[in-house]
C-alpha cells in the first residue's frame, strides 16, 4: 500500500492547533503536536505484523479502528507507547475523534504524560530516546515599548494596530497575548507568580505556584520558539513597576539575538517550568530569561497625577514612544455633529470676538473644520490651553503653576456613546474640564459647576460659549 500524502497530517495539526482554553490560550502546544502527529507516523514502524506502518492512511474512524483495535494487544505497541509516556496511545485517541467528528469539532482533552501540566510521568524519558523536536531559540528583534501620551490620544489603538499588523486572525492574536492592568495593589505575586494554598478533594491542604500572566505566556513562548507573544500592560505606572517586575527586572536588558542578556535564578518559575518534562532539561537549575520571541508593549497616561513615577532605570530599558493629539485619526462615526453640541448661531459668529479661540477658530473655518463636533470642541479646548499657559508665561508664573500639557483632551478621550447623551457628556468631559484643567483659569469655567452644570448642562446654552 502506498504511504498517504502529508496533506492530512498538516489538517490534523492544524486542527489541533486551532483548540483554546478559555482565556484564549493553546490548549496543544506546538511539541505536543509535533510529538503526536510524529507518534501516528512513525512510532509503529518496529511493529513487523503491522502491513501500515504510517497511521495517517486511515481516512476514517471505522478502518482506524479496526487496526488499532487488535494492535492494542500488540506486546510491541504497548512497550512503545509504554516509552513514550502514553504518546501513542492519546495521539491514536485524538486522531480517530479528528476522523468522527471533523475540523470543526472540539478536541476532548487528552494528553500524554509528558503534556499535563500538573502530573509528572511515571515513565522516565532516556536521553538516548529519538523525538523529533527540542528547544533552540530563534534570533529575533523584540519589542520592549511604552506608548506614553495624554488621555485618549490613541495609545491603545497604536498596541492593537501592532498586534493586527503581526496577527491579522483575532483567533489566532488572543492566543498570543495576555493583557494585564497595572494598579496600585497589584503585586509581583499577581503578575510573576505565588506560592498559593490549595484545598482539593485528594489534599485537604497543599501549597502551590500558581503562574501569573507573565509566567504563563513566558512558558508559551519557550513552547512556541518560531512565533512571537505579547505581554500588554496597561497604565504601567499606575503600579509600582520596580517591585512589580521585581527580579524580572534584571531579565529587561537584551542581547544581539533578543534574549535576555543576563538570566536571573527564580526556583519557583523554573519549577514551574519543568512540570513539562520536555522543559525540564532546560530550566532544572532554576536559571531564567526573555527569549527572542517574548515581546513587553506597555502603554502610560502621563496626565495621571496619583501615579508612581518611573525612574531612569527602568525607562531606560523600554522604548519610549510618545503619541501626539491627532484628530484625523478618528473614525467617521466620531466626527460627525451631534446634539450635544447644538447652538443657535454659527461658530463663526460665537467666536468672532473671543480672545483666546477667535484667531484659531477662524483658522479652522479655512480649513473646513469648525464644526459642531467632538473634534472641534476638543481642538478648542486643547487651543485654550496653549492660550492661558503662553499669557502665564508672560506674567512670570513658574512652570509648575501652568496648564500641564498632558492635561489636554485627546481624540479617543470620549466614546462614541458618550456624545449621545448631553449629560453623559457633560459629567465626563466639562466635569474633568473644571476640576482638572482650568481650576485656576481667570477668564474660562470661572463660575461655581453647579452654575456650569445649570446654564448649559440642560442644553439651555450653547456649550461652545464655555471656550469664548
Amino acid at each position: 500500500m502506498a504511504i498517504v500524502t502529508t496533506e492530512i497530517e498538516r489538517e490534523f495539526r492544524s486542527w489541533l492547533k486551532t483548540q483554546l482554553y478559555g482565556d484564549g490560550m493553546r490548549v496543544f502546544t506546538d511539541n505536543e503536536i509535533t510529538a503526536y502527529a510524529f507518534a501516528l507516523r512513525s512510532s509503529c514502524e518496529k511493529i513487523g505484523q503491522l502491513s501500515v506502518k504510517n497511521l495517517f492512511y486511515f481516512r476514517t474512524k471505522e478502518d482506524l479502528d479496526r487496526e488499532v483495535g487488535w494492535l492494542k494487544l500488540n506486546q510491541d505497541y504497548i512497550d512503545i507507547d509504554k516509552a513514550g509516556n502514553g504518546t501513542l496511545s492519546a495521539a491514536v485517541a485524538l486522531y480517530a475523534f479528528y476522523l468522527e467528528n471533523g475540523s470543526g469539532s472540539t478536541a476532548p482533552e487528552i494528553h500524554a504524560a509528558f503534556y499535563l501540566s500538573e502530573e509528572a510521568s511515571e515513565v522516565a524519558r532516556k536521553e538516548t530516546d529519538p523525538v523529533e523536536f527540542y528547544y533552540r531559540e530563534i534570533p529575533m528583534k523584540p519589542i520592549q515599548r511604552v506608548y506614553y501620551g495624554a488621555p485618549g490620544t490613541g495609545k491603545s489603538y497604536s498596541v492593537r494596530k501592532l498586534l493586527e499588523a503581526e496577527y491579522p486572525d483575532e483567533k489566532e492574536l488572543r492566543t498570543h497575548i495576555k493583557r494585564v492592568i497595572f494598579h496600585p495593589a497589584y503585586t509581583y505575586g499577581d503578575f510573576v507568580g505565588a506560592i498559593k494554598p490549595l484545598i482539593s478533594l485528594e489534599r485537604p491542604l497543599d501549597y502551590v505556584f500558581v503562574a501569573g500572566p507573565f509566567a504563563e505566556l513566558l512558558k508559551a513562548a519557550f513552547l512556541n520558539p518560531s512565533e512571537k507573544f505579547y505581554l500588554i500592560i496597561e497604565e504601567i505606572n499606575r503600579g509600582y513597576a520596580p517591585a512589580i517586575f521585581g527580579d524580572i527586572f534584571q531579565l529587561l536588558d537584551r542581547g544581539p539575538e533578543g534574549k535576555s542578556e543576563y538570566a536571573i535564578v527564580n526556583r519557583d518559575l523554573g519549577a514551574y517550568f519543568s512540570r513539562d518534562p520536555w522543559m525540564k532539561n532546560i530550566f532544572y537549575d532554576g536559571m531564567v530569561w526573555l527569549p527572542s520571541n517574548f515581546n513587553i508593549i506597555a502603554t502610560m497616561n502621563t496626565a495621571d497625577e496619583n501615579i508612581f513615577v518611573m525612574d531612569s532605570a527602568f525607562k531606560r530599558r523600554f522604548e519610549l514612544v510618545y503619541v501626539p493629539i491627532d484628530f484625523d485619526i478618528l473614525p467617521e462615526e466620531m466626527k460627525k455633529e451631534r446634539a450635544v453640541f447644538y447652538g443657535p448661531r454659527p461658530l463663526t459668529e460665537v467666536f468672532a470676538d473671543s480672545k483666546i479661540n477667535g484667531r484659531y477658530a477662524k483658522k479652522l473655518a479655512s480649513e473646513g473644520k469648525l464644526k459642531r463636533n467632538w473634534g472641534t470642541f476638543a481642538a478648542l479646548v486643547n487651543n485654550a490651553i496653549d492660550a492661558e499657559n503662553l499669557v502665564g508665561k508672560k506674567q512670570g508664573k513658574p512652570h509648575s503653576a501652568l496648564i500641564a500639557e498632558n492635561k489636554k483632551l485627546g481624540p479617543f478621550f470620549v466614546r462614541p456613546e458618550e456624545l449621545e447623551s448631553a449629560d453623559v457628556f457633560f459629567n465626563k468631559v466639562i466635569f474633568y474640564l473644571k476640576q482638572d484643567v482650568f481650576c485656576d483659569s481667570p477668564e474660562l469655567f470661572t463660575g461655581s459647576f453647579e452654575d456650569i452644570y445649570e446654564r448649559y448642562g440642560n442644553g439651555g446654552s450653547d456649550i461652545f460659549e464655555l471656550l469664548v
